[in-house]
């Protein structure tokens, strides 16, 4: 079996010292850059891989970066239920490994934490306030959340720009013949579903379209989507489509349409936020904003380890792109054409003009890499 490449021989093959090559790999030491990149694409060259146990000890670390979803004592839920934390979750734990770190699951709660000691906190979906990076940073540790915790825009962050996301969607739903567009939203704790139920109430103000929000319960299921649908369904003005800004809640919408004797697509078409295998397996099977949440992981995972080793990540804010992934709950695009806007309990209110279409078949969000929220 072939020995593994160590330090010295990088050091060898750079023409450089050994304490050189330490310092060029981790971020540390006085070197011009054109030394630092020199020694690291050597390393790269060879197939060096730090030895992730002997680095740790030497730096006083334990190895671990712990990852936690934040929760509000009202919405307590079952992480491993939904798709998007599984999907981040899994892509993060095999991203830590390949930086020569665990990667450690636990409660969102603060004080959680108390008995581990952690190198390094990633925050899924942090809170107004977040108490679990407040309590991390004011210990001195470094904290990266996925999505942006609501009223900041500083800190280290990877996210979907969701107000863009949001547009692409309803663009895609008007280019189908919507004309009174719903928006069924998660509660308003995280930053994405702020960011996505402004650019919904902007949109709609844009068009001239009165905005048809419901908020469904803390819990977050099918459940809670299908009684928010319904309570929208049995309003004065029914919509034709309804976003999601969640996977399951749209599933839920998927049901309460069925049950209120609706045909989706033709009677209401249905988006939602989040892709996943029971939304693709659905019958209808759901038209997703995909958020990309294995890439979000990695980059996370990558960030803090960055902050770890006491080097300042290449961009301190990450924005991974969305894209739309049309299935059988909207209607084609060469078969769309506007339809009157369905009025309940003999209501009076005037059909409202079909919004411009935007929206492209598959078309990415609109969010740049500059910035990007689920």
């Amino acid at each position: 079996m072939r020995r593994p490449i160590g330090i010295r021989e990088v050091a060898e093959a750079a023409g450089v010292s050994i304490t050189t090559v330490s310092h060029a790999l981790n971020g540390k030491g006085r070197l011009n850059d054109e030394t630092r990149r020199r020694v690291q694409i050597v390393a790269k060259e060879l197939g060096y891989r730090p030895n992730a146990i002997a680095r740790n000890l030497a730096g006083g670390r334990s190895g671990l970066i712990g990852l936690a979803v934040a929760q509000t004592l009202e919405g307590q839920f079952a992480v491993s239920d939904f798709a998007y934390y599984a999907q981040l979750m899994s892509a993060a734990t095999v991203e830590a490994i390949d930086h020569g770190y665990a990667l450690v699951l636990a409660s969102g709660a603060k004080g959680g934490w108390s008995t581990i000691r952690l190198d390094g906190l990633i925050v899924v979906d942090p809170i107004h306030d977040d108490p679990l990076s407040t309590e991390f940073k004011e210990r001195g540790i470094p904290v990266v959340t996925t999505g942006r915790v609501p009223g900041q825009e500083d800190g280290y962050w990877v996210d979907n720009d969701h107000r863009a996301g949001t547009r692409s969607i309803l663009d895609f739903l008007s280019a189908r013949g919507a004309q009174q567009i719903a928006l069924i939203a998660s509660p308003p704790v995280t930053s994405y579903v702020m960011d996505a139920h402004e650019a919904y109430e902007q949109w709609c103000a844009e068009r001239g379209q009165e905005a048809m929000v419901a908020v469904a319960r803390h819990d977050l299921t099918e459940s809670a989507g299908f009684d928010a649908t319904r309570e929208l369904l049995r309003g004065r003005r029914r919509p034709d489509a309804v976003y999601a800004t969640l996977d399951r809640l749209a599933l839920g919408v998927l049901l309460a349409a069925q049950s209120e004797g609706l045909t989706v697509p033709s009677d209401l078409q249905v988006a939602g936020c989040t892709d996943s295998d029971a939304g693709k397996n659905h019958h209808p099977s759901l038209t997703a904003l995909a958020l990309d949440p294995e890439q979000i992981g990695r980059e996370a995972v990558a960030m803090i380890a960055h902050l770890i080793e006491g080097a300042e990540p290449p961009q301190p804010h990450v924005s991974i792109p969305t894209t739309i992934l049309p299935r059988e709950s909207t209607l084609p695009q060469a078969l769309a054409t506007p339809r009157p806007v369905a009025e309940a309990s003999g209501a009076g209110a005037s059909d409202a003009g079909a919004s411009d279409a935007g929206a492209s078949d598959a078309g990415a969000s609109g969010a740049d890499a500059s910035r990007a929220g689920r």
